[in-house]
């Protein structure tokens, strides 16, 4: 996998902040995998896997999560404390 740096150089400021970040892009550009290096990055700085929440929906198991509410209801369940970080 190519290393994204130019892209995450300009996102790691913002690693902590209460900002939400989006990703936009064509698809297939590699918005998936900076997403990834992202996740990587941050379990290198020693985030526990049980804090990152990954949300693929181009999986059939996250379909329903397509509504806002499901979607609110699902993140609400996985948020053990304050620590958590949402990535979709």
């Amino acid at each position: 996998m190519l290393k994204r740096e130019m892209y995450l150089s300009r996102i790691r400021g913002f690693y902590n902040s209460d900002l939400v970040k989006i990703l936009v892009g064509i698809r297939r550009c590699g918005k998936s995998v900076i997403l990834k290096q992202i996740i990587n990055e941050l379990k290198e700085k020693g985030v526990d896997n049980e804090h990152i929440t990954y949300i693929n929906f181009d999986f059939i198991e996250y379909e329903k999560l397509q509504d806002y509410k499901e979607l609110n209801k699902y993140i609400k369940e996985k948020i053990i404390d304050e620590k958590n970080i949402m990535c979709s």
